[in-house]
C-alpha cells in the first residue's frame, strides 16, 4: 500500500468515526430544560407537602384520596415517612420531610417531597396532645399553632385479648402471680397504658418477671405472645392486619372490660362507650363485649395557612366525600363531626365554609 493510499485510508477511518460520534450524539437526551426540572413545592407553587405515614397506613391512605381529590388544582406531595408522634411536629415546626425508610422503600416509596411539610393527617389524639403540651409533647409543647381543617371518621374498637393456653381469665392474674408474660400491643399506647395501669401492671415488672413488650401491627408475624391489646378494626391494614390475622393463627379469648375502667377510659381518651360487634372476631363468644370506641383523622395545619387554601381542602373533602368510602378501612365524612376539634381549634376560613353549609352546631375554639 503506497503511503498516498495509507493516508486516504486513515482518512476514511476518522471520518467514519466522526460520523458515528456525531450519529451518537444526536440520539442522546438533550439537557433538561427549566420546565423539565422539579417543581417547586409549597402552597403558593401549588404543590403543598402532606404529612402522612405509609401508603397502606391509615393517615396515608386518606392521604392519597386527599391527593385525588385536590387535583387538578394542587399537585399533593405526600410525605410517608412523616409518622407516629412526630407528625404533628412536622406540621407545627414545619419541618422538612423525613427520609424515605427500608420499611417505605420496601412498600414502593423510593422518593420524597424535598421541602417543608404544610399540612397533615394524623390521629386526633396526637393533634389534641400536641396542641395542649400533654403526653409525648410536655418536653416542647404545646403546640398552639395547630388548627384543625377537617375531622374524618376512622372507628377503631379497644380490644383485650389473651392466648386460650395460657390460662388468663382476668388481667390481674399477672400481677397476682407475677407472670412471665409477652404482651403485643398495637396503637394509641396512651389508652393501652391506661389499661395496663388500671391492672397494675408496668413494662418494668413484667421484664423483671422474665416477660417482654412487643410492638403489634402488620410487620409483627411472630404469634409467640400471651397478651395482646389494642385498638383496631377488622381489616387489612397494619394496625388493624394484626388482630385479622392472629385471631386466625391463636385461638384467643377475649376479656370483658370492667365497666369502671370503660368508663374512665372513654372519658380521658376522648373515646366513646360501644359494644364490639356479634362475632366481630373469630375468638369472640355469643356474649356482648362492651369496649371504648375511638374515631377521627385529623386533616390539619398552622394558624397561617392561607384563607383560600383551607377552604379548598374543606370543600375538596365535602365535595368529594364520596372518593372517601373507597379506602381500604372504613372512612366515612360527617357533617356533624368534620369541624369537631375535640378542644383544637377549627381553622377560620374552614369555620366559615362549615357555618355557611350549616354543618356547625356551636362556634366555639375558631379563632386564630
Amino acid at each position: 500500500m503506497t503511503r498516498r493510499q495509507n493516508h486516504i485510508g486513515s482518512a476514511q477511518r476518522w471520518g467514519a468515526v466522526a460520523a458515528l460520534a456525531a450519529l451518537f450524539t444526536s440520539v442522546q437526551p438533550a439537557p433538561a430544560r427549566a420546565q423539565d426540572s422539579p417543581k417547586n413545592y409549597g402552597i403558593a407553587a401549588k404543590r403543598p407537602v402532606l404529612q402522612a405515614s405509609c401508603k397502606h397506613c391509615p393517615w396515608g391512605a386518606l392521604g392519597d384520596i386527599l391527593k385525588t381529590i385536590m387535583a387538578p388544582a394542587y399537585d399533593v406531595a405526600i410525605c410517608y415517612g412523616c409518622s407516629g408522634e412526630n407528625g404533628a411536629r412536622y406540621v407545627s415546626k414545619r419541618l422538612m420531610s423525613a427520609e424515605v425508610s427500608d420499611r417505605l422503600f420496601a412498600q414502593g416509596v423510593s422518593t420524597r417531597p424535598d421541602a417543608p411539610v404544610d399540612f397533615g393527617i394524623t390521629q386526633s389524639e396526637y393533634v389534641r396532645r400536641a396542641y395542649e403540651g400533654s403526653y409525648g409533647y410536655k418536653k416542647d409543647g404545646p403546640f398552639t399553632n395547630l388548627r384543625l381543617i377537617a375531622r374524618i371518621e376512622s372507628p377503631a374498637y379497644l380490644m383485650v385479648a389473651v392466648v386460650k393456653s395460657s390460662g388468663i381469665t382476668d388481667l390481674r392474674q399477672i400481677r397476682e402471680k407475677k407472670m412471665p408474660v409477652r404482651i403485643m400491643m398495637g396503637p394509641n399506647a396512651a389508652m393501652l397504658l391506661s389499661v395496663l395501669d388500671y391492672y397494675g401492671i408496668t413494662e418494668k415488672d413484667v421484664t423483671d418477671w422474665g416477660g417482654m413488650f412487643l410492638a403489634g401491627n402488620a410487620l409483627v408475624k411472630n404469634p409467640r405472645f400471651d397478651v395482646m391489646l389494642g385498638t383496631g378494626v377488622l381489616s387489612n391494614y397494619p394496625e388493624g392486619n394484626m388482630w385479622y390475622e392472629m385471631s386466625q393463627k391463636k385461638d384467643l379469648v377475649f376479656l370483658q372490660i370492667p365497666e369502671d375502667l370503660r368508663q374512665k377510659l372513654a372519658k380521658e381518651h376522648h373515646g366513646e362507650l360501644v359494644t364490639l360487634p356479634f362475632r366481630y372476631l373469630r375468638g369472640l363468644d355469643d356474649e356482648p363485649h362492651p369496649t371504648v370506641g375511638v374515631s377521627g383523622l385529623f386533616v390539619y395545619g398552622r394558624d397561617d395557612l392561607p384563607d383560600q387554601f383551607v377552604r379548598d381542602v374543606a370543600s375538596g373533602l365535602d365535595e368529594k366525600r364520596s372518593l372517601i368510602k373507597w379506602a381500604n378501612q372504613p372512612f366515612s365524612y360527617d357533617p356533624n363531626t368534620v369541624w369537631n376539634g375535640d378542644g383544637v381549634p377549627l381553622h377560620p376560613a374552614a369555620a366559615r365554609y362549615y357555618g355557611e353549609r350549616g354543618y356547625m352546631r356551636e362556634v366555639a375554639g375558631t379563632s386564630r
